[in-house]
Protein backbone atom coordinates (compact mmCIF):
# COMPACT_ATOMS: atom_id res chain seq x y z
CA UNK A 1 0.00 0.00 0.00
CA UNK A 2 2.78 2.59 1.04
CA UNK A 3 4.34 1.62 -2.25
CA UNK A 4 1.63 2.58 -4.57
CA UNK A 5 0.59 5.76 -2.34
CA UNK A 6 4.50 6.14 -3.26
CA UNK A 7 4.49 5.85 -7.11
CA UNK A 8 1.00 8.12 -7.18
CA UNK A 9 2.94 11.03 -5.32
CA UNK A 10 5.92 10.61 -8.30
CA UNK A 11 3.31 10.38 -11.33
CA UNK A 12 1.66 13.68 -9.58
CA UNK A 13 5.22 15.52 -9.32
CA UNK A 14 6.26 14.50 -13.02
CA UNK A 15 2.36 15.67 -14.73
CA UNK A 16 2.77 19.08 -12.63
CA UNK A 17 6.23 19.58 -13.82
CA UNK A 18 5.46 18.53 -17.63
CA UNK A 19 2.66 21.36 -17.00
CA UNK A 20 4.43 23.98 -15.49
CA UNK A 21 7.09 23.43 -18.98
CA UNK A 22 3.90 23.68 -21.17
CA UNK A 23 3.92 27.73 -20.05
CA UNK A 24 5.46 30.67 -20.76
CA UNK A 25 5.43 33.86 -18.69
CA UNK A 26 6.43 36.62 -21.26
CA UNK A 27 7.16 40.05 -18.96
CA UNK A 28 9.31 42.97 -19.29
CA UNK A 29 9.01 46.90 -20.00
CA UNK A 30 7.73 49.38 -22.93
CA UNK A 31 9.44 52.85 -23.02
CA UNK A 32 9.40 55.32 -25.72
CA UNK A 33 12.57 57.34 -27.51
CA UNK A 34 13.19 59.20 -24.12
CA UNK A 35 13.43 56.26 -21.97
CA UNK A 36 9.78 57.08 -20.38
CA UNK A 37 7.67 54.34 -19.66
CA UNK A 38 4.56 54.06 -22.30
CA UNK A 39 1.58 53.94 -20.40
CA UNK A 40 -1.90 51.56 -22.09
CA UNK A 41 0.56 49.56 -24.48
CA UNK A 42 -1.47 46.97 -25.81
CA UNK A 43 0.65 43.51 -25.84
CA UNK A 44 -0.84 40.94 -27.59
CA UNK A 45 -0.15 37.12 -29.03
CA UNK A 46 -0.65 37.09 -32.91
CA UNK A 47 -3.58 35.25 -34.24
CA UNK A 48 -4.86 35.13 -30.91
CA UNK A 49 -7.26 37.49 -28.17
CA UNK A 50 -4.47 37.09 -25.71
CA UNK A 51 -3.05 40.09 -24.67
CA UNK A 52 -2.49 42.89 -22.03
CA UNK A 53 -1.93 46.26 -21.58
CA UNK A 54 1.18 47.93 -20.01
CA UNK A 55 0.49 49.70 -16.45
CA UNK A 56 1.82 53.03 -15.49
CA UNK A 57 5.19 52.29 -15.49
CA UNK A 58 5.43 50.62 -18.68
CA UNK A 59 5.77 47.39 -17.88
CA UNK A 60 3.76 44.05 -18.93
CA UNK A 61 3.09 40.38 -18.27
CA UNK A 62 1.74 37.66 -20.20
CA UNK A 63 1.39 33.70 -19.52
CA UNK A 64 0.84 32.02 -22.68
CA UNK A 65 0.97 28.58 -23.65
CA UNK A 66 4.41 26.59 -24.72
CA UNK A 67 4.65 26.94 -28.90
CA UNK A 68 7.12 26.36 -31.57
CA UNK A 69 7.25 29.97 -32.24
CA UNK A 70 5.59 33.33 -30.50
CA UNK A 71 4.65 36.43 -32.40
CA UNK A 72 4.33 39.24 -29.80
CA UNK A 73 2.88 42.66 -30.69
CA UNK A 74 3.13 46.02 -29.40
CA UNK A 75 0.70 48.79 -30.57
CA UNK A 76 -0.36 52.23 -29.19
CA UNK A 77 -2.16 55.31 -30.36
CA UNK A 78 0.36 57.95 -32.27
CA UNK A 79 3.31 54.96 -31.89
CA UNK A 80 4.56 52.70 -35.07
CA UNK A 81 3.65 49.08 -34.42
CA UNK A 82 6.23 46.92 -33.56
CA UNK A 83 6.34 42.70 -33.78
CA UNK A 84 8.92 40.15 -31.97
CA UNK A 85 9.28 36.55 -32.63
CA UNK A 86 10.05 34.41 -29.85
CA UNK A 87 11.96 31.06 -31.61
CA UNK A 88 11.30 27.90 -29.34
CA UNK A 89 10.98 29.93 -25.69
CA UNK A 90 10.55 28.39 -22.32
CA UNK A 91 10.27 29.21 -18.89
CA UNK A 92 10.23 32.76 -18.33
CA UNK A 93 11.29 34.92 -21.00
CA UNK A 94 12.20 39.00 -20.65
CA UNK A 95 10.70 41.50 -23.64
CA UNK A 96 11.47 45.02 -23.44
CA UNK A 97 9.86 47.11 -26.71
CA UNK A 98 10.73 50.67 -27.41
CA UNK A 99 8.20 52.62 -29.46
CA UNK A 100 8.80 55.44 -32.04
CA UNK A 101 6.57 58.13 -32.45
CA UNK A 102 4.48 57.71 -35.74
CA UNK A 103 5.09 60.32 -38.29
CA UNK A 104 2.89 60.56 -41.60
CA UNK A 105 4.13 62.90 -44.37
CA UNK A 106 0.99 64.62 -46.19
CA UNK A 107 1.65 65.07 -49.72
CA UNK A 108 1.88 68.28 -51.66
CA UNK A 109 -1.22 70.40 -51.55
CA UNK A 110 -2.38 73.13 -53.73
CA UNK A 111 -5.01 75.39 -52.92
CA UNK A 112 -6.63 77.58 -55.82
CA UNK A 113 -9.08 80.18 -56.05
CA UNK A 114 -10.86 81.96 -59.17
CA UNK A 115 -13.02 84.83 -57.75
CA UNK A 116 -15.01 87.30 -60.18
CA UNK A 117 -15.23 90.72 -59.02
CA UNK A 118 -16.82 93.00 -60.44
CA UNK A 119 -16.76 96.07 -58.08
CA UNK A 120 -14.13 97.94 -56.21
CA UNK A 121 -15.75 96.49 -53.10
CA UNK A 122 -13.78 93.69 -50.69
CA UNK A 123 -16.20 90.83 -49.91
CA UNK A 124 -16.86 89.85 -46.11
CA UNK A 125 -17.72 86.42 -45.60
CA UNK A 126 -20.74 87.37 -42.65
CA UNK A 127 -20.09 83.97 -41.16
CA UNK A 128 -16.90 84.95 -39.25
CA UNK A 129 -19.31 87.51 -37.08
CA UNK A 130 -20.15 84.72 -35.03
CA UNK A 131 -16.67 83.46 -34.45
CA UNK A 132 -15.29 86.62 -33.16
CA UNK A 133 -16.20 88.07 -29.72
CA UNK A 134 -16.13 91.87 -28.73
CA UNK A 135 -17.86 93.77 -26.33
CA UNK A 136 -19.86 95.39 -28.56
CA UNK A 137 -21.75 92.02 -29.20
CA UNK A 138 -20.69 90.80 -32.24
CA UNK A 139 -21.00 93.90 -34.13
CA UNK A 140 -19.95 94.31 -38.34
CA UNK A 141 -17.76 97.33 -37.28
CA UNK A 142 -15.41 95.43 -34.92
CA UNK A 143 -14.89 93.14 -37.73
CA UNK A 144 -13.87 95.94 -39.65
CA UNK A 145 -11.39 97.29 -37.37
CA UNK A 146 -9.13 94.10 -38.23
CA UNK A 147 -8.52 94.79 -41.46
CA UNK A 148 -5.49 96.82 -42.97
CA UNK A 149 -5.82 101.32 -42.46
CA UNK A 150 -9.19 100.62 -40.76
CA UNK A 151 -8.59 101.32 -36.84
CA UNK A 152 -11.13 101.89 -33.63
CA UNK A 153 -10.01 104.03 -30.56
CA UNK A 154 -12.99 102.24 -28.49
CA UNK A 155 -13.46 98.62 -28.08
CA UNK A 156 -17.20 99.44 -26.93
CA UNK A 157 -17.74 101.54 -29.93
CA UNK A 158 -19.05 100.76 -33.46
CA UNK A 159 -17.20 104.37 -34.72
CA UNK A 160 -14.10 103.47 -36.78
CA UNK A 161 -11.64 105.79 -39.25
CA UNK A 162 -9.91 104.35 -42.73
CA UNK A 163 -6.93 105.67 -43.43
CA UNK A 164 -6.83 108.63 -40.87
CA UNK A 165 -9.89 109.83 -41.26
CA UNK A 166 -12.67 110.76 -39.39
CA UNK A 167 -15.28 108.20 -37.94
CA UNK A 168 -18.33 110.45 -39.95
CA UNK A 169 -16.41 110.61 -43.15
CA UNK A 170 -17.54 106.75 -43.53
CA UNK A 171 -21.13 105.91 -45.63
CA UNK A 172 -22.98 103.16 -44.61
CA UNK A 173 -26.01 101.40 -46.35
CA UNK A 174 -28.33 98.78 -45.82
CA UNK A 175 -30.32 97.50 -49.13
CA UNK A 176 -29.12 100.09 -51.21
CA UNK A 177 -29.98 102.47 -48.53
CA UNK A 178 -27.64 105.07 -46.91
CA UNK A 179 -28.00 104.78 -43.24
CA UNK A 180 -27.40 107.51 -39.84
CA UNK A 181 -26.37 107.20 -36.70
CA UNK A 182 -26.59 109.68 -33.65
CA UNK A 183 -24.70 112.74 -33.89
CA UNK A 184 -24.15 113.58 -29.92
CA UNK A 185 -22.12 110.60 -29.44
CA UNK A 186 -18.96 110.85 -28.21
CA UNK A 187 -17.74 107.78 -26.56
CA UNK A 188 -18.56 103.98 -26.63
CA UNK A 189 -20.03 104.17 -22.95
CA UNK A 190 -22.58 105.97 -24.26
CA UNK A 191 -23.17 104.84 -27.76
CA UNK A 192 -25.71 102.32 -27.73
CA UNK A 193 -25.51 99.50 -30.45
CA UNK A 194 -24.90 99.70 -34.33
CA UNK A 195 -27.37 100.20 -36.48
CA UNK A 196 -26.56 96.61 -38.45
CA UNK A 197 -28.29 93.31 -36.98
CA UNK A 198 -25.39 90.81 -37.04
CA UNK A 199 -28.05 88.25 -37.07
CA UNK A 200 -30.01 89.82 -40.56
CA UNK A 201 -26.57 90.13 -42.43
CA UNK A 202 -26.59 88.10 -45.89
CA UNK A 203 -23.54 89.70 -47.49
CA UNK A 204 -21.06 92.06 -46.66
CA UNK A 205 -19.33 94.56 -49.29
CA UNK A 206 -15.95 96.83 -47.60
CA UNK A 207 -14.28 99.64 -49.97
CA UNK A 208 -11.83 101.92 -47.76
CA UNK A 209 -11.23 104.24 -50.80
CA UNK A 210 -11.97 104.62 -54.56
CA UNK A 211 -15.59 103.38 -54.20
CA UNK A 212 -18.16 103.64 -57.06
CA UNK A 213 -19.77 107.04 -57.81
CA UNK A 214 -23.07 105.43 -57.08
CA UNK A 215 -21.81 105.10 -53.04
CA UNK A 216 -22.18 109.24 -52.42
CA UNK A 217 -19.18 111.77 -52.16
CA UNK A 218 -17.97 111.05 -48.51
CA UNK A 219 -14.32 110.65 -48.43
CA UNK A 220 -12.81 107.72 -46.29
CA UNK A 221 -14.53 104.16 -47.25
CA UNK A 222 -17.92 102.71 -47.87
CA UNK A 223 -19.71 99.75 -45.94
CA UNK A 224 -22.50 98.26 -48.06
CA UNK A 225 -24.94 95.79 -46.61
CA UNK A 226 -27.61 93.75 -47.79
CA UNK A 227 -29.80 91.91 -45.56
CA UNK A 228 -31.07 88.39 -46.54
CA UNK A 229 -34.19 86.71 -47.63
CA UNK A 230 -35.14 83.17 -45.36
CA UNK A 231 -36.18 80.51 -47.58
CA UNK A 232 -38.14 79.10 -44.97
CA UNK A 233 -38.45 79.39 -41.40
CA UNK A 234 -35.59 80.15 -39.66
CA UNK A 235 -34.25 81.95 -35.99
CA UNK A 236 -31.80 82.19 -33.90
CA UNK A 237 -31.08 83.31 -30.63
CA UNK A 238 -27.94 84.54 -27.80
CA UNK A 239 -27.55 85.59 -24.90
CA UNK A 240 -24.63 86.42 -22.05
CA UNK A 241 -23.58 89.07 -19.36
CA UNK A 242 -23.84 91.57 -21.68
CA UNK A 243 -27.30 91.49 -23.58
CA UNK A 244 -29.14 89.07 -25.49
CA UNK A 245 -30.92 89.07 -29.00
CA UNK A 246 -32.93 86.77 -30.83
CA UNK A 247 -34.00 86.95 -34.67
CA UNK A 248 -36.68 85.53 -36.53
CA UNK A 249 -37.57 84.68 -40.27
CA UNK A 250 -40.01 83.12 -42.11
CA UNK A 251 -40.65 82.82 -46.33
CA UNK A 252 -43.65 81.69 -48.74
CA UNK A 253 -43.76 81.69 -52.63
CA UNK A 254 -44.76 85.64 -52.44
CA UNK A 255 -43.77 87.15 -48.78
CA UNK A 256 -40.40 86.74 -46.79
CA UNK A 257 -40.30 88.56 -43.73
CA UNK A 258 -37.45 88.79 -41.04
CA UNK A 259 -37.34 90.18 -37.37
CA UNK A 260 -34.39 91.35 -35.08
CA UNK A 261 -34.22 92.26 -30.96
CA UNK A 262 -31.45 93.37 -29.57
CA UNK A 263 -30.80 94.16 -26.03
CA UNK A 264 -27.39 95.42 -24.51
CA UNK A 265 -25.98 96.38 -21.77
CA UNK A 266 -22.32 97.14 -20.44
CA UNK A 267 -22.87 97.99 -16.96
CA UNK A 268 -20.78 94.57 -16.24
CA UNK A 269 -17.21 96.05 -18.10
CA UNK A 270 -17.73 99.54 -17.06
CA UNK A 271 -17.50 98.63 -13.61
CA UNK A 272 -14.05 97.55 -14.34
CA UNK A 273 -13.11 101.37 -15.00
CA UNK A 274 -11.25 103.08 -12.87
CA UNK A 275 -14.18 105.51 -11.94
CA UNK A 276 -16.14 103.98 -9.19
CA UNK A 277 -20.23 104.46 -9.20
CA UNK A 278 -23.73 103.34 -10.78
CA UNK A 279 -23.54 102.41 -14.54
CA UNK A 280 -27.06 101.65 -15.75
CA UNK A 281 -26.37 101.57 -19.57
CA UNK A 282 -29.86 100.08 -21.65
CA UNK A 283 -29.70 99.82 -25.16
CA UNK A 284 -32.50 98.13 -27.06
CA UNK A 285 -33.38 97.76 -30.94
CA UNK A 286 -36.31 96.19 -33.22
CA UNK A 287 -35.44 96.01 -36.90
CA UNK A 288 -37.80 94.28 -39.83
CA UNK A 289 -37.12 93.29 -43.52
CA UNK A 290 -40.50 92.78 -45.20
CA UNK A 291 -39.95 91.65 -49.17
CA UNK A 292 -43.48 90.98 -51.51
CA UNK A 293 -43.23 90.02 -54.54
CA UNK A 294 -46.46 90.93 -56.92
CA UNK A 295 -45.20 89.39 -59.85
CA UNK A 296 -41.33 87.40 -60.83
CA UNK A 297 -40.24 91.33 -62.07
CA UNK A 298 -42.49 93.46 -59.31
CA UNK A 299 -41.28 93.21 -55.75
CA UNK A 300 -41.90 96.04 -53.34
CA UNK A 301 -39.41 95.91 -49.49
CA UNK A 302 -39.79 97.56 -46.18
CA UNK A 303 -37.00 98.21 -44.10
CA UNK A 304 -37.46 99.25 -40.72
CA UNK A 305 -35.48 100.14 -37.35
CA UNK A 306 -36.62 101.72 -33.68
CA UNK A 307 -33.71 102.36 -31.41
CA UNK A 308 -33.50 103.43 -27.59
CA UNK A 309 -30.64 104.08 -25.78
CA UNK A 310 -30.44 104.87 -22.56
CA UNK A 311 -27.59 105.80 -20.86
CA UNK A 312 -27.42 106.56 -16.51
CA UNK A 313 -24.48 107.08 -14.77
CA UNK A 314 -23.82 107.91 -10.86
CA UNK A 315 -20.45 108.40 -10.11
CA UNK A 316 -18.63 107.97 -6.93
CA UNK A 317 -15.15 108.03 -6.59
CA UNK A 318 -11.77 107.85 -8.79
CA UNK A 319 -8.38 106.93 -7.97
CA UNK A 320 -5.34 106.68 -9.56
CA UNK A 321 -1.48 106.34 -8.84
CA UNK A 322 1.13 106.98 -10.81
CA UNK A 323 5.21 108.02 -10.60
CA UNK A 324 8.12 106.27 -9.63
CA UNK A 325 9.29 104.19 -6.89
CA UNK A 326 10.89 107.08 -5.35
CA UNK A 327 8.56 109.70 -6.62
CA UNK A 328 4.75 108.71 -6.58
CA UNK A 329 1.91 110.16 -6.13
CA UNK A 330 -1.99 109.91 -5.90
CA UNK A 331 -5.07 111.60 -7.60
CA UNK A 332 -8.67 110.59 -5.81
CA UNK A 333 -11.53 112.23 -6.73
CA UNK A 334 -15.10 111.99 -4.78
CA UNK A 335 -17.89 112.59 -6.86
CA UNK A 336 -21.40 114.32 -6.69
CA UNK A 337 -24.45 114.29 -9.43
CA UNK A 338 -25.53 112.00 -12.42
CA UNK A 339 -25.67 111.63 -15.74
CA UNK A 340 -28.60 111.01 -18.48
CA UNK A 341 -28.29 110.38 -21.62
CA UNK A 342 -30.90 108.98 -24.35
CA UNK A 343 -30.51 108.73 -27.95
CA UNK A 344 -33.79 107.68 -29.84
CA UNK A 345 -33.87 107.01 -33.56
CA UNK A 346 -36.39 106.01 -35.82
CA UNK A 347 -35.65 104.77 -39.58
CA UNK A 348 -37.77 103.31 -42.77
CA UNK A 349 -37.25 102.88 -46.27
CA UNK A 350 -39.64 101.40 -48.84
CA UNK A 351 -38.35 100.10 -52.42
CA UNK A 352 -40.06 99.43 -55.20
CA UNK A 353 -38.11 97.32 -58.09
CA UNK A 354 -39.08 96.13 -61.47
CA UNK A 355 -36.46 93.96 -63.82
CA UNK A 356 -37.56 95.21 -66.93
CA UNK A 357 -35.96 92.37 -68.78
CA UNK A 358 -32.45 90.34 -67.81
CA UNK A 359 -30.50 93.08 -68.75
CA UNK A 360 -32.17 96.37 -67.06
CA UNK A 361 -33.68 96.78 -63.69
CA UNK A 362 -35.15 99.86 -61.57
CA UNK A 363 -35.66 100.54 -58.28
CA UNK A 364 -37.51 103.24 -56.72
CA UNK A 365 -36.38 104.32 -53.13
CA UNK A 366 -38.44 106.56 -50.41
CA UNK A 367 -36.70 106.76 -46.72
CA UNK A 368 -37.31 108.76 -43.43
CA UNK A 369 -34.91 109.38 -40.47
CA UNK A 370 -35.54 110.73 -37.03
CA UNK A 371 -33.20 111.19 -34.13
CA UNK A 372 -34.25 112.45 -30.74
CA UNK A 373 -30.77 113.11 -28.84
CA UNK A 374 -30.68 114.20 -25.18
CA UNK A 375 -27.25 114.74 -23.09
CA UNK A 376 -27.64 116.47 -19.75
CA UNK A 377 -25.33 115.98 -16.79
CA UNK A 378 -24.40 117.79 -13.75
CA UNK A 379 -20.71 116.48 -12.13
CA UNK A 380 -18.97 117.88 -9.21
CA UNK A 381 -15.85 116.21 -8.09
CA UNK A 382 -13.47 117.26 -5.01
CA UNK A 383 -10.25 115.57 -5.91
CA UNK A 384 -6.91 115.40 -3.59
CA UNK A 385 -3.08 115.38 -5.21
CA UNK A 386 -1.29 113.37 -2.26
CA UNK A 387 2.53 112.04 -2.18
CA UNK A 388 2.70 108.68 -1.65
CA UNK A 389 4.83 106.79 0.70
CA UNK A 390 6.40 103.46 -0.89
CA UNK A 391 8.71 102.69 1.76
CA UNK A 392 6.45 101.90 4.35
CA UNK A 393 6.72 98.39 6.40
CA UNK A 394 3.33 96.96 5.58
CA UNK A 395 3.50 97.02 2.01
CA UNK A 396 0.90 99.28 1.86
CA UNK A 397 1.77 102.70 0.46
CA UNK A 398 0.34 105.74 2.25
CA UNK A 399 0.09 108.88 1.92
CA UNK A 400 2.63 111.33 3.57
CA UNK A 401 1.16 114.54 2.19
CA UNK A 402 -1.23 116.83 0.43
CA UNK A 403 0.53 118.69 -2.68
CA UNK A 404 -2.87 120.34 -3.82
CA UNK A 405 -7.06 119.91 -3.24
CA UNK A 406 -9.64 122.02 -5.25
CA UNK A 407 -13.05 121.19 -6.72
CA UNK A 408 -14.12 121.29 -10.12
CA UNK A 409 -18.00 120.84 -11.47
CA UNK A 410 -19.40 120.36 -15.08
CA UNK A 411 -22.70 121.02 -16.76
CA UNK A 412 -24.19 120.12 -19.54
CA UNK A 413 -27.80 120.54 -21.28
CA UNK A 414 -27.20 119.27 -24.72
CA UNK A 415 -30.45 118.51 -27.22
CA UNK A 416 -30.78 117.48 -31.13
CA UNK A 417 -33.58 116.90 -32.89
CA UNK A 418 -32.87 115.64 -37.05
CA UNK A 419 -35.43 114.81 -39.80
CA UNK A 420 -33.92 113.47 -42.69
CA UNK A 421 -36.26 112.51 -45.96
CA UNK A 422 -34.76 110.90 -49.16
CA UNK A 423 -36.32 109.80 -52.41
CA UNK A 424 -33.98 107.88 -55.09
CA UNK A 425 -34.76 106.46 -58.21
CA UNK A 426 -31.74 104.22 -59.59
CA UNK A 427 -31.14 101.81 -62.14
CA UNK A 428 -28.97 99.42 -63.79
CA UNK A 429 -28.69 98.39 -67.71
CA UNK A 430 -25.88 96.00 -69.18
CA UNK A 431 -25.06 96.05 -73.01
CA UNK A 432 -22.30 93.85 -74.77
CA UNK A 433 -18.89 94.03 -71.86
CA UNK A 434 -20.84 97.76 -70.60
CA UNK A 435 -22.73 97.98 -67.28
CA UNK A 436 -24.21 101.60 -66.85
CA UNK A 437 -25.35 102.25 -63.78
CA UNK A 438 -27.17 105.68 -63.34
CA UNK A 439 -29.22 107.30 -60.38
CA UNK A 440 -30.94 110.73 -58.83
CA UNK A 441 -31.41 111.08 -55.12
CA UNK A 442 -33.36 114.37 -53.75
CA UNK A 443 -32.86 115.03 -49.80
CA UNK A 444 -34.00 117.31 -47.23
CA UNK A 445 -32.35 117.74 -43.81
CA UNK A 446 -33.93 119.92 -40.88
CA UNK A 447 -32.05 119.95 -37.78
CA UNK A 448 -32.04 121.44 -34.21
CA UNK A 449 -29.18 121.50 -32.50
CA UNK A 450 -28.44 122.99 -28.86
CA UNK A 451 -25.37 122.61 -26.78
CA UNK A 452 -25.01 124.74 -23.68
CA UNK A 453 -21.56 123.36 -21.98
CA UNK A 454 -19.30 124.64 -18.71
CA UNK A 455 -16.67 123.70 -16.48
CA UNK A 456 -16.09 125.65 -13.07
CA UNK A 457 -12.70 124.85 -11.57
CA UNK A 458 -11.47 125.67 -8.18
CA UNK A 459 -8.26 125.27 -6.95
CA UNK A 460 -7.16 126.01 -3.47
CA UNK A 461 -9.82 128.60 -3.03
CA UNK A 462 -9.17 130.63 -6.43
CA UNK A 463 -11.05 129.66 -9.78
CA UNK A 464 -9.29 128.70 -12.51
CA UNK A 465 -8.25 130.89 -14.53
CA UNK A 466 -7.70 133.37 -11.57
CA UNK A 467 -8.27 137.16 -12.79
CA UNK A 468 -8.95 139.11 -9.39
CA UNK A 469 -12.40 140.14 -10.56
CA UNK A 470 -14.89 137.49 -10.41
CA UNK A 471 -14.74 133.98 -11.25
CA UNK A 472 -14.56 132.76 -14.21
CA UNK A 473 -15.41 129.42 -16.27
CA UNK A 474 -12.48 127.04 -17.65
CA UNK A 475 -14.20 126.54 -20.71
CA UNK A 476 -17.70 127.11 -22.02
CA UNK A 477 -19.79 126.31 -25.01
CA UNK A 478 -23.07 127.98 -26.22
CA UNK A 479 -24.79 126.75 -29.50
CA UNK A 480 -28.35 127.55 -30.88
CA UNK A 481 -28.82 125.99 -34.93
CA UNK A 482 -31.17 125.65 -36.77
CA UNK A 483 -30.42 124.42 -40.02
CA UNK A 484 -33.02 123.20 -43.41
CA UNK A 485 -31.19 121.73 -46.31
CA UNK A 486 -31.98 120.82 -49.69
CA UNK A 487 -29.94 117.87 -52.09
CA UNK A 488 -30.08 117.23 -54.67
CA UNK A 489 -27.75 114.70 -56.53
CA UNK A 490 -27.01 112.57 -60.08
CA UNK A 491 -24.79 110.00 -60.99
CA UNK A 492 -23.99 107.72 -63.88
CA UNK A 493 -21.21 105.21 -64.34
CA UNK A 494 -20.00 102.32 -66.59
CA UNK A 495 -17.78 99.31 -66.05
CA UNK A 496 -16.29 97.89 -69.08
CA UNK A 497 -14.97 94.52 -68.75
CA UNK A 498 -11.89 92.30 -70.26
CA UNK A 499 -11.73 88.69 -70.15
CA UNK A 500 -8.57 87.06 -70.11
CA UNK A 501 -8.00 83.42 -71.56
CA UNK A 502 -6.85 82.54 -68.09
CA UNK A 503 -10.27 82.86 -67.22
CA UNK A 504 -9.19 86.08 -64.56
CA UNK A 505 -10.92 89.43 -65.08
CA UNK A 506 -9.65 92.76 -65.14
CA UNK A 507 -11.62 96.01 -65.18
CA UNK A 508 -11.86 99.46 -66.25
CA UNK A 509 -13.74 101.74 -65.16
CA UNK A 510 -15.11 105.20 -65.99
CA UNK A 511 -17.04 107.50 -62.93
CA UNK A 512 -18.53 110.72 -63.56
CA UNK A 513 -20.47 112.34 -61.10
CA UNK A 514 -22.76 115.34 -61.56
Amino acid sequence: MKIKLYIFFIFLFIGSTVLAQSRIKISGKVIDADNQGLELVNVRIGGTTQGTLTDLKGEYELTVASQDSIEIIFSCLGYRTEKRVLAAPQGNVVLNMRLYTKDKKLGEVVVTEIRKQTSTLQKIDAKDLRLMPDASGGSIESMLSTLAGVNSSNELSSQYSVRGGNFDENIVYVNGIEIYRPLLVRSGQQEGLSFINPDMVGSIGFSSGGYSAEYGDKMSSVLDITYKQPEAFEGAVSASFLGASAMIGHSTKRFSQLHGFRYKTNSTLLSSLDTKGEYDPSFFDYQTYLTYKFSPNWNISLLGNISNNIYNFTPQERTTKYGTYTSASQFKVYFDGQEKDKFQTFFGALSLNYGVSKYTALSLLASAFATNEIVTYDITGEYWLDELDMANNGGVPQTSGTLGYGTYHEHARNRLNASVFAIAAKGATRFGKNELKYGVNFQREIIKDRVREWELRDSAGYSLPHTGNGIDLVSSLSSYQNMQSNRFSFYAQDTYKLRAKSESESFGRLHSEF
